[in-house]
């Protein structure tokens, strides 16, 4: 029976500590968000018409508190929930505006998330995805 609750334990506190850690997110070199909290409705901007249709690249970065444990991943989504774009195994990103045009087009809301599994595949634990940001397209 203790071995039961303290491998209930360590399992909550597993899950309540996978997504820890802070992000960056730059357009244009031009940083958006520095933050470690997410908030659906502070990490949010309306992008101008002029910044959606420059040249250059959207950029992610995130720093992890325990970067040895997990593997992350980069999820981005239309106002509707579909998945558009995925990258996995990774801590940072960048993709041109290019690129999100063609896969945005036609939409209203570029929605990016982030998710983690663990390296140790016998590890199990609850994934959870966490908002990253939300910018309202023009």
């Amino acid at each position: 029976m203790k071995l039961i609750l303290l491998s209930a334990i360590l399992m909550l506190t597993i899950n309540t500590n996978a997504q820890t850690g802070s992000w960056i997110i730059k357009l244009n070199n031009k940083e958006i968000i520095t933050t470690s909290v997410e908030d659906e409705n502070k990490n949010c901007k309306k992008l101008k018409n002029a910044d959606w249709k420059k040249t250059g690249n959207l950029e992610i970065s995130f720093t992890e508190n325990e970067p040895d444990a997990w593997f992350r991943s980069f999820i981005f989504y239309d106002e509707d929930q579909n998945e558009l774009f995925r990258a996995d195994s990774i801590n940072s990103l960048s993709i041109s505006l290019e690129k999100l045009r063609k896969l945005y087009s036609g939409k209203k809301a570029l929605k990016i998330y982030t998710a983690i599994a663990p390296r140790n595949p016998a590890m199990a634990v609850r994934i959870r995805i966490v908002h990253l940001y939300l910018f309202m397209l023009p």
